[in-house]
């Protein structure tokens, strides 16, 4: 009893409201202003109606917009996924594209060379700046010996200093323990190029009065018996005439960049330099 008196207006509302709902049920088919009581019933259960109507209403358009928002969320990430995967595709499609133009350059360079060539890809490069090394995906189960020289289309690499079967180990002219014999291409003044740190050469035994200058192409002379001759080495950049001593200082940019090496080329010509030497050296 204590708990109806508690909720008697909510049970009073509630039943008058049931009353009207019945009443309005029996008297659906006559019109409402047929009876006094239809019309109290209408004027009572249309605000109830018109309210549970209402918040049908909203409910169901709260629901609508849920589930469009969930749609929409779902679709967004799938459409992420798809840029995802087209972005992957074009990169792997640009990496391809690269590699296919330095691949052809190589081969046309193979085809203009006399020498057998095996290519090779570069896996390391020793990351410090005292030596100057790259490792390359042939060795001598690929011909590739000590002392062979290696080069990319762009010019001189350097040469093979060891192997392993699969495996060498190459000393880039860029290294200060590097050299090659060069000639200067427009005036033919010999010197020797010799490593100067990273991405830096500096061109040896050229004397004041050598005419040398600014932009001028160096490439392999073909003295020393290890490089070809006429194979690009580098561009001067800086030619200080006032040096101290009998030789000019001339620094040399390499025609190979360094910081972007990836494919190489190894020529397989090892014995006629050794067979060149050893007639040099009976002599």
């Amino acid at each position: 009893m204590a708990r109806i008196r508690r909720h008697r207006f909510a049970l009073t509302v509630a039943f008058f409201l049931l009353v009207a709902l019945v009443l309005f049920s029996l008297h659906a088919g006559r019109a409402p202003e047929a009876t006094p009581l239809g019309r109290f019933v209408l004027e009572v259960v249309g605000p109830v109606q018109r309210g549970v109507s209402a918040a049908a209403g909203f409910l169901g358009d709260v629901w609508r917009r849920y589930f469009a928002l969930m749609h929409a969320a779902e679709e967004n990430t799938r459409l992420r996924q798809q840029v995802a995967r087209m972005q992957q595709e074009l990169t792997e499609l640009e990496e391809l594209r690269q590699a296919n133009r330095r691949l052809r350059r190589l081969l046309g360079l193979k085809e203009r060379l006399a020498y057998p060539l095996v290519a090779a890809e570069v896996v390391a490069v020793d990351p410090t700046d005292h030596f100057r090394t790259a490792i390359i995906s042939a060795g001598s189960k690929d011909g590739v010996l000590s002392r062979m020289p290696v080069i990319q289309a762009a010019g001189v690499v350097g040469r093979v200093v060891w192997t392993s079967p699969h495996y060498a180990k190459v000393l880039l002219i860029t290294d200060p323990n590097a050299g090659v014999d060069v000639i200067v291409q427009r005036s033919r003044v010999r010197g020797v190029v010799v490593g100067a740190g990273k991405n830096r050469l500096r061109l040896k035994y050229t004397l004041h009065n050598d005419d040398v200058v600014p932009g001028d192409v160096l490439v392999t002379s073909g003295a020393a018996g290890v490089f070809p001759k006429g194979i690009r080495v580098g561009v001067v950049r800086e030619v200080n005439k006032s040096a101290k001593g009998v030789f000019q200082e001339v620094w040399v940019e390499p025609a190979v960049n360094f910081d972007r090496l990836e494919e190489v080329l190894v020529l397989l010509h090892r014995r006629r330099l050794e067979a060149g030497e050893e007639a040099a050296g009976g002599h």
